[in-house]
């Protein structure tokens, strides 16, 4: 394929996703600022790691290091806010179109316009999976969308993967496991199938070169971490923060009626995208394309059963839409059996887009949330009053980060810097203490109590507001004397 077609293709995609995220994640423009708690702690998280701070030792919470890094490159474009953020959301989601329709194309034999795409991204980015936006789960969707594009394509051809393709699924995988580990089912039940075909295939050297080049590849995706927190002296707080506490502190109830019942809340938030995984499974069935279903099929197992069979949050199911793209097989291959008229085919795909657009301005569960007021919220409301004051300190007191470090672009004063849901005492111990002693300038809560606890601090201001999980008050508290 020229150059020319390459770039046009990915316009395609960048444009569709750039029309999508648009009207649905907060980080958009068209969103005043994405309060949303989690992602304000990645914010934070990848901000200090920018500013000199260690993730784990200085900073803490409990995900994979690299969506830190994917925040803190956000930040460099803007410190106060979700600019850079919204353009590493739109090249992550064009990548997972772009990865979503050549498995489509490989699975109904011929090759897509890139508008298709234009359908799952509607039903990804408007479905109540999508939550605010910026979430882990919707940056790993492109390092899935690889592992499924890689496998079906090998599966499809009949041929081995080339050891290059080997050792780059092994990094990429590498890089979702430090991103978010919930995803493990996934790539084990990945792993699992190449081998099992290989040893049917009869190609027991090849299997064992790959295991080593896919090892080799998750390898060098540990490296540049174990380098780094190595060199900061950080391995144990690497090690405890996430793995030990994710592993033993936070989890929630298990077991197979609790997996039935997490498996039927994410049918239920991916609905759209569920619908058109179930689409292709029945078309691979009907169309004798059994192994491609059986393949596709394990591999949402196995990512299901990683990531909710412990707690369940209305977002964890947005891992669940890697597998949206494959219902283009079937819608592609009818509508390769009635022609277009000239004239149609080419208004088609700008009315796929069009209708991407008007479906997600009017489905999306952010929709209310558009074009708010800056000034109506508390993060941009207090961080004016914390910024008229030069270098002023803040702390976010008592729950997760509101987002208040990110608007008045400042940095944390401890390592607890939010109270996350890990039932660790330290976290009260250390932010108490910081009060307790005035060695902060300003804190904001969601309690109005403080002053009667810490007598050195005065609210100075109250905001409710509704950030679409329901209203909240926040109170800003300032030091006196």
């Amino acid at each position: 394929m020229a150059w020319q077609a390459k770039t046009k293709r990915a316009l395609w995609y960048l444009a569709i996703a750039a029309a999508v995220l648009l009207l649905c994640s907060k980080s958009s423009p068209l969103f005043a600022f994405n309060d949303w708690m989690d992602a304000n702690i990645f914010f934070t998280m990848g901000k200090s790691m920018f500013s000199g701070k260690v993730l784990y030792r200085d900073v803490f919470d409990h995900k994979g290091p690299v969506i830190y890094l994917l925040y803190g490159l956000g930040s460099l474009a803007d410190r106060t806010g979700f600019t850079g953020v919204f353009a590493l959301e739109v090249i992550s989601f064009a990548l997972f179109l772009a990865l979503g329709v050549r498995t489509a194309a490989a699975l109904c034999g011929r090759a897509l316009h890139p508008a298709w795409a234009a359908l799952p991204a509607a039903a990804v980015a408007a479905g109540r999976a999508f939550f605010h936006g910026g979430s882990a789960e919707e940056f790993l969707l492109p390092f899935l969308a690889a592992a499924l594009y890689g496998g079906l394509r090998a599966l499809c051809a009949g041929r081995r993967m080339p050891l290059s393709a080997v050792a780059m699924q092994g990094f990429l995988a590498g890089c979702a496991l430090w991103l978010k580990y919930t995803v493990l089912g996934f790539y084990l039940a990945w792993a699992a199938l190449l081998a099992l075909w290989y040893v049917r295939r009869g190609w027991g050297r090849a299997l064992a070169q790959s295991c080593g080049a896919y090892l080799g590849g998750m390898a060098l995706a540990a490296l540049p971490w174990a380098v780094y927190f190595g060199v900061h002296g950080a391995l144990g707080d690497w090690f405890t923060a996430y793995f030990y506490d994710n592993l033993f502190l936070y989890h929630g109830s298990g077991g197979p009626a609790a997996l039935v019942q997490h498996l039927w809340w994410a049918a239920r938030d991916a609905l759209p995208a569920v619908a058109l995984f179930a689409l292709f499974l029945v078309w691979a069935f009907a169309a004798r394309r059994r192994a491609a279903a059986a393949w596709a099929a394990v591999l949402a197992a196995g990512l299901t059963l990683t990531s909710l069979l412990g707690g369940y949050l209305v977002y964890y199911s947005l891992v669940l839409a890697v597998f949206a793209p494959l219902g283009l097989a079937p819608l592609a291959s009818w509508a390769a059996r009635r022609p277009l008229p000239r004239w149609l085919r080419c208004a088609a795909p700008w009315a796929a887009l069009a209708a991407a657009a008007l479906f997600c301005w009017a489905a999306s569960p952010n929709r209310n949330l558009r074009g708010r007021a800056a000034d109506t919220l508390p993060q941009i409301r207090f961080a004016a009053q914390i910024n008229a004051q030069l270098g002023a300190s803040l702390l976010n007191y008592g729950t997760l980060d509101g987002g208040f470090y990110t608007a008045a672009g400042v940095l944390p004063p401890c390592r607890y810097f939010c109270v996350t849901n890990m039932p660790l005492e330290a976290q009260w111990a250390e932010q108490n203490t910081l009060l307790q002693t005035g060695a902060v300038d300003y804190a904001v809560a969601l309690v109005d109590d403080l002053q009667t606890r810490f007598p050195r601090y005065v609210c100075i201001d109250a905001c409710r507001y509704d950030g679409g999980e329901g209203e909240v008050t926040w109170y800003l508290y300032q030091k006196q004397g």
